[in-house]
């Protein structure tokens, strides 16, 4: 397969430096050829680096846009390469990548360039789900990858026959983003995102992404169009040692994936329900219209409770799987209303997801051991404060 590496730039030398320097340092078995391309600003000195600048791999490409196009529209633009490419390597110049990041690449385009089910295929791995800013961590398999009806844009492999598809539906579709049955954080966002219009489409034709359990690259969240400021929130576990094969699934065999929600959907088999009659609403973020017949979920809904489970295990489907037996994630048969249950403990919740300090100290120690520490730490801080104003 033809394959090219395409750098989007725009105003930020230092970012395209950085990310060029870990494209420098990354393994590639041959040559690679390198687009560099950036949308016109009101600065030229990143044409001008870009101009000089020493691709030690391969060929080296310099596209200079001469009006500005804006981020949705540059990189909807980069789809022209696909008369001479049959995958491109999609960074913006706030990425790094890991050295691993070629082979991978190459190995997943083989496996999966005519593939109808795969819309495209990511570098990065979640840590975080960016809709409800809480961890995410995928469950494992015995694969290097997982699948998510979720596009992704900090380090993504386009191919042709599948962006062809893409760009069919995108040219039918409009920019009303009010939909109930999308994430909200995504009816919100910007039009300036054309990632928007992939984690649709998706979403909606049931297409996935390729995601690596180890990010092969990481987003530095440099200020920008999407930041306004650097944020480490997003920066993703990413693979620190050379791997140059990679164990990669046919679709039907790879029985871990996710939907747009970042929600599981493999545990019907676990809880003896067919997974179109199953909803899975486990942090909370599925909008009442996608409910099933049943739904698992961690928030207490007013339906009959069939089986319940603890919140303990990691990943949280892990508590599925092992039957761990408690009361703080509730399936549900939504056939049957009833009294709404109750958790054992309402901060049990809150300490899982956010592994919050205080909580650990207080099952550790005590509730009451804990206010006394937290109070005495209050008033030594008091006694320091007014001892320094007195000299």
């Amino acid at each position: 397969m033809n394959i090219a590496i395409v750098c989007v730039a725009y105003n930020r030398t230092a970012s395209l430096k950085r990310l060029l320097t870990s494209l420098e340092q990354a393994y590639y078995a041959g040559p690679a050829t390198l687009i560099i391309s950036i949308d016109k600003s009101n600065t030229d000195v990143v044409e001008q680096f870009a101009d000089s600048y020493h691709w030690p791999h391969g060929e080296k490409r310099v596209a200079r846009h001469e009006q500005n196009m804006g981020l949705r529209a540059h990189m909807l633009s980069l789809g022209s390469y696909f008369e001479e490419f049959d995958a491109l390597i999609v960074l913006e110049d706030d990425i790094t990548v890991a050295g691993s990041y070629y082979s991978y690449a190459q190995q997943c385009v083989e496996k999966y360039y005519d593939q109808a089910k795969i819309a495209g295929i990511s570098l990065y791995s979640f840590s975080v789900n960016y809709q409800t800013h809480l961890p995410f961590t995928p469950a494992k398999s015995q694969y290097d990858v997982f699948l998510m009806n979720c596009a992704q844009s900090w380090g993504e492999i386009w191919m042709k026959p599948q962006w062809e598809d893409f760009m069919a539906w995108y040219k039918t579709h409009d920019d009303n983003f009010n939909i109930e049955l999308l994430p909200q954080s995504l009816n919100q966002w910007p039009k300036s995102s054309w990632l928007k219009y992939h984690t649709r489409y998706c979403i909606e034709m049931e297409k996935y992404f390729v995601f690596p359990y180890f990010s092969l690259s990481t987003n530095n969240a440099d200020p920008g169009e999407n930041f306004d400021q650097t944020d480490t929130l997003f920066q993703a576990n990413m693979q620190a040692t050379l791997q140059t094969e990679f164990r990669l699934p046919a679709v039907e065999e790879c029985e871990v994936c996710y939907d747009g929600f970042f929600q599981s959907k493999f545990l019907g088999k676990y809880l003896g329900i067919a997974e179109e009659e199953l909803c899975i609403d486990l942090f909370s973020n599925k909008p009442q219209c996608l409910f099933h017949h049943y739904v698992l979920s961690n928030r207490p809904l007013p339906y009959q409770v069939r089986k319940s489970f603890a919140l303990q295990l990691r990943p949280i489907e892990m508590n599925i799987i092992s039957q761990r037996e408690g009361n703080e994630l509730w399936l549900y048969d939504t056939a049957q209303p009833a009294t709404p249950p109750k958790a054992a403990d309402s901060n049990l919740a809150y300490a899982y997801f956010y592994q919050k300090a205080f909580y650990k100290t207080r099952t550790m120690i005590g509730f009451k051991r804990c206010i006394r520490l937290l109070f005495k730490l209050l008033t030594d801080k008091i006694r320091l404060i007014q001892k320094s104003r007195g000299s």
